[in-house]
């Protein structure tokens, strides 16, 4: 190439390319213009169109109210009940029809997608009943013997069946409303089908097992789930339910961020221009900012602002708002929006996006509205209040309970959210409720922590309410423009309610509500460890059962309830039973002791029936120390001499004699003298002379004073009796 061609090259090449750096130098001050701009663009303050979170939008006769702030990942309807069931970042929450929350729960494991919890010990319905609790199932059935026609004859006769197959075998669980039951379907096995129906949101966000039987036809689902749409509508023959009348610039956004955007003006600038025919353009910019919006639904409109992306005019709501209408299978129910993360914060610089619109995070539901809200302060019994937990953190789990009112109603409320989990590669936040505060008198609150699923971690208070102290404490508390908090205090999340507390709070004004009673209803058997940092471990589980003994003897309530669950869990555990049975039995020999000698009779029978019933089948033969025995022989003589002398118990008299004396017991070997004394007793009640002899002979030899045994009545008939007498005056007293 000569010299001339050389040079006209280099001025076509500069030529070409003095467009490409133009458009980086223009590009890059426009991406400082708007980095300018977007610092004075600021969420712009407009009663009529308020921001969601702040749960003023409304109509004449709807409201817009947030009820979930978090992470939604499934709706149902339930036509049978008429009410709506939301999978939410790990818990259910139960609503009526009209959007208002009812009742959550942590979600149990094994759930199928026809609501049902069908573990392998039993089985939670609460989607279906309301019962929070897992309940136990009847007895299996062999369904192997059965024709296929037989087999789905049996199956379509019940509500719910969920199917699940092994190595070798199959079953069936079956649940009629209240019952649930497995059925042995092994020789069906290859029919059975764990993953059948077409894909849909569940698949995506929840881990619910979806189950089929071949050849069996299924009947309609009693839980049925809604689908998210649109929100802005508009799309097919359907008309667009909002209007966008204004926007609020608040941050320009460019994907995949400042340096890849400068590199594609850069590169692909420079590529279009020599080669305008390449396909394709600059990266995607937007204007993010609050959309004025205007919702229709039926015949009222509601205004609100909605944080969306902006580009040439269009909307993004489909990114970051979606809508939820179980109409279609509750007729009349109410709709809903969810204001979601946009496109799993996969781009650079949505972080900052986040913090731009985390606020408005969570689930609505367009419901009718609530007159409640309207009443001016002064009309209402009560300031307004809300209530509140503050204690160690509890994992996983939020603080959840119901409170009861001044007139009768009982409603669903979150005490604290449960804790943001750790972060992968999107923002996390904290689940939680947004319910409106009350505006009644609360008279009783049970408050629970930890999973119903766990029980070494879950417990249950309830709290009853003086009504005269706490109208009394909202009268001293400040008046300000927040409501009130009615505060529960623990220090110690499974320790004693006497270190408990309750009390309102307001405007930095703390009003104790000391004459609340707080009672557990339920709570772990032992006290767990959570390894927390500087926390030391709990007392062993030997020692707490101490603990719960000298508890009850103390008087405390809720000790006898621990202290029967922790004997019973101890006895019922075989890598520690034979370690911990005399101390099991030590503990009901000390409470038998100390209750008699207190008047406690009652108490002292029913640990006895326990003890005989849950305790002694697995402590007998587990503990080769004597002290086992001994201690078993005071329970025994403790027993004895409360029951003898009480008609109602005489049944449980000769459970004692069967079970813990018997047949083999010899009085000449034995040491216990009290036990003897008391087994004389019950001989001279019954008639039988010979063995009255014989074990007070026995007592005697072991100390026991001839004085004790002749001012006894239960020796009155023996009195002045020769044999009697020198059975006695062997100890020479």
């Amino acid at each position: 190439m000569n010299k001339h061609s050389t040079g006209r090259l280099r001025r076509l090449i500069l030529k070409k390319l003095l467009p490409a750096g133009l458009v980086l130098a223009f590009s890059v001050c426009v991406f400082l213009m708007t980095g300018i701009q977007s610092r004075l663009f600021a969420a712009q303050h407009d009663p009529e169109f308020p921001r969601l979170s702040d749960n003023l939008a409304a109509s004449r006769h709807l409201e817009v109210r947030r009820q979930i702030k978090g992470h939604i990942q499934a709706m149902f309807a339930l036509p049978e009940r008429n009410e709506v069931i939301v999978a939410a970042d790990g818990y259910l929450w139960r609503f009526s029809a009209d959007g208002r929350l009812l009742d959550t729960l942590d979600e149990p494991g094994s759930m199928h997608r026809n609501g049902i919890s069908f573990g392998d010990d039993g089985f939670v319905d609460w989607v279906h009943t309301d019962v929070r609790t897992r309940k136990a199932y009847g007895p299996e059935v062999d369904g192997n013997a059965l024709e296929p026609a037989q087999l789905h004859a049996a199956l379509s006769a019940v509500k719910v069946v969920a199917f699940d197959r092994r190595d070798d075998s199959a079953w069936a669980g079956l649940w009629d409303g209240d019952i649930a039951w497995k059925m042995d379907i092994s020789r069906h096995r290859e029919r059975v089908d764990t993953y059948c129906t077409s894909r849909s949101s569940t698949d995506d966000h929840l881990s619910w097992v979806d189950t089929c039987l071949e050849g069996l036809e299924e009947a309609a689902p009693l839980m049925v789930e809604v689908e998210a749409d649109s929100f802005a509508g508009g799309y097919g023959d359907r008309p667009s339910r909002v209007e966008v009348v204004g926007f609020d610039r608040r941050r320009y956004h460019v994907e995949g961020g400042v340096a890849r955007y400068t590199a594609e003006v850069v590169v692909g600038g420079a590529f279009k221009v020599i080669a305008p025919h390449l396909p394709g353009g600059l990266p995607r910019r937007y204007w993010f900012g609050d959309a004025h919006t205007r919702l229709r639904v039926g015949d009222e409109v509601l205004q609100f602002k909605v944080f969306v992306g902006r580009d040439e005019g269009d909307y993004e709501f489909l990114h970051m708002t979606s809508w939820w209408d179980p109409s279609t299978v509750l007729p009349g129910a109410s709709p809903w929006l969810q204001v979601h993360m946009r496109d799993y914060m996969e781009h650079a610089g949505e972080d900052a996006l986040w913090e731009l619109y985390r606020e408005d995070f969570g689930l609505y539901a367009v419901r009718p509205r609530q007159s409640a809200h309207d009443l001016p302060a002064s009309a209402r019994p009560v300031p307004a209040w809300v209530p509140a937990f503050e204690g160690p953190e509890t994992a996983r789990a939020a603080v959840t309970g119901t409170v009861v009112l001044d007139g009768g109603a009982t409603v669903h409320r979150w005490w604290r959210a449960r804790p943001a989990r750790r972060p992968i590669n999107a923002p996390t936040v904290a689940l939680d409720a947004d319910s409106p505060p009350l505006s009644e008198l609360p008279t009783a609150v049970r408050v629970e922590w930890g999973s119903p699923w766990d029980e070494g971690n879950h417990a249950v208070v309830e709290v009853t309410l003086d009504p005269a102290q706490t109208r009394a404490a909202f009268a001293r508390l400040p008046a300000v423009d927040a409501p009130a908090t009615l505060l529960l205090q623990v220090a110690d999340l499974f320790g004693e309610t006497g270190d408990m507390r309750l009390l309102l709070r307001r405007g930095g004004t703390d009003v104790p509500l000391d004459h609340a009673k707080i009672d557990y209803l339920r709570r772990p058997t032992f006290r767990p460890w959570h390894g927390r940092e500087g926390a030391p471990p709990p007392p062993t589980r030997v020692a707490q059962l101490g603990q719960s003994v000298d508890d009850l003897l103390a008087g405390e309530a809720g000790a006898q309830a621990q202290f029967q669950a922790q004997a019973e869990a101890l006895a019922r555990d075989p890598d520690i039973v034979d370690h911990a049975a005399p101390f099991i039995t030590e503990g009901y020999a000390r409470l038998l002791n100390g209750l008699n000698s207190t008047g406690r009779a009652d108490v002292s029978v029913a640990l006895t029936r326990h003890y005989l019933a849950h305790v002694h089948p697995h402590t007998s033969g587990s503990s080769s120390d004597p002290s086992r025995a001994y201690n078993a022989s005071v329970i025994a003589s403790q027993t004895l001499a409360v029951a003898l002398h009480r008609p109602q118990d005489a049944g449980l008299v000769e459970e004692v004699m069967t079970t813990l004396v018997g047949e083999q017991f010899d009085p000449d070997t034995h040491t216990n003298a009290t036990l003897l004394y008391n087994l004389a007793c019950h001989y001279a009640l019954q008639g039988d002379k010979p063995r009255m002899l014989r074990h007070i002979a026995a007592a005697v030899r072991l100390g026991k004073p001839a004085g004790q045994f002749r001012s006894d009545r239960d020796f009155e008939r023996y009195l002045g009796d020769p044999e009697f007498e020198a059975a006695v005056s062997a100890s020479g007293t």
